[in-house]
């Protein structure tokens, strides 16, 4: 009897997240904060958007370093970029009870889906650095992305002197993550009239994509003065681009996140900047969230990190900060 119970819950969770995935329509997400039943199960399982990137690796080997810490058992498992995989991913672990999920969403939009079928099963959901568009979560916890965009600006006309041509190099479109970077961005270089930004395309968070755009853009604009890219993977694939034309340390370059071969390249004086957002401790925030949650004790409806600008000046103070905090692999060992 518990089989066929089993069973036609997985129908219906999977019969619910349909229908969301087809595009019912939904308020945005909502984030409660308020408390929860505590969970028998100690069980928590985590849908990551990607592990081939190293800010996803590194927010993994966070949460499970704190998840350890608290008693949690933490399942984690990879959607490879796909919606329809990371659908998957969540169905099947609803069927299995845990005590909570926690979502890295492919897509704002797409991930509607799996919080509505959380929701239909009473299981806690929470995300993080990319908010679903629908249902209800626990909570949500991720770095301030307009902020970024605005912080990235300010490094970049400062590093350009406040005048020339710039570039901006987006990420996924699809996620509020990279819409509100952009924004923040845009709207913080338009307070700088000495510098014009000639070209703007997406290169999805991708390191080799991000290689292929800006290829593609310096053949059209050969003399630019500075490039913003939404993350540091893409700022390295810009970076491989510019050390092709031997323009590495001419153009000032700017990214997000604070991996480790950003840091590196920011200490060699090929990089001008990055806007460092730990994934790390990202990961430690998750897991302490998820923690609260599954033992029925209030959380922060939306709890809101901030990154720092890291320069050249900056840089072995960052790198000494991530050691403090257990985070000794993304520090690159040029800063060790």
């Amino acid at each position: 009897m518990r089989h066929n119970t089993t069973m036609l819950a997985g129908v219906a969770l999977l019969s619910a997240a349909g229908l969301a995935l087809a595009g019912c329509s939904r308020p945005g997400a909502e984030a409660g904060g308020t408390s929860h039943t505590a969970s028998k199960s100690k069980k928590a399982v985590m849908v990551m958007s990607t592990l081939n990137n190293p800010f996803f690796v590194s927010v993994k080997n966070g949460a499970a370093a704190q998840a350890s810490t608290k008693g949690i058992q933490l399942d984690v498992q990879n959607a490879n970029n796909s919606d329809s995989t990371a659908l998957n991913l969540a169905t099947t672990a609803l069927t299995k009870q845990p005590g909570i999920l926690i979502l890295d969403p492919v897509g704002s939009q797409s991930a509607t889906a799996s919080v509505t079928a959380a929701n239909t099963a009473n299981i806690p959901v929470m995300a993080f650095d990319r908010h679903p568009d629908g249902g209800k979560l626990a909570s949500f916890v991720g770095y301030d992305a307009i902020q970024a965009g605005r912080n990235a600006a300010d490094a970049l006309a400062k590093g350009m002197g406040d005048k020339g041509t710039a570039v901006e190099i987006q990420g996924i479109l699809g996620t509020n993550v990279a819409q509100d970077r952009s924004k923040g961005f845009e709207e913080e270089i338009a307070k700088h009239p000495g510098i014009k930004v000639v070209a703007k395309q997406a290169a999805d968070f991708d390191r080799g994509k991000a290689l292929n755009v800006m290829t593609n853009i310096l053949q059209a604009n050969p003399n630019i003065n500075g490039v913003y890219a939404a993350n540091d993977e893409m700022a390295m694939g810009v970076l491989a681009a510019l050390k092709s034309r031997n323009l590495a340390g001419k153009v000032t370059l700017v990214g997000n996140d604070g991996i480790s071969d950003a840091l590196a390249a920011i200490a060699s004086g090929e990089m001008y900047a990055t806007n460092a957002e730990s994934p790390f401790e990202l990961g430690q925030r998750v897991a302490d969230i998820a923690a609260q949650v599954m033992s029925g004790s209030s959380v922060e409806a939306d709890k809101k990190l901030e990154g720092q600008l890291v320069t050249k000046a900056e840089v072995k103070a960052y790198a000494q900060h991530l050691t403090q905090i257990g985070d000794g692999a993304d520090v690159p060992a040029s800063l060790k």
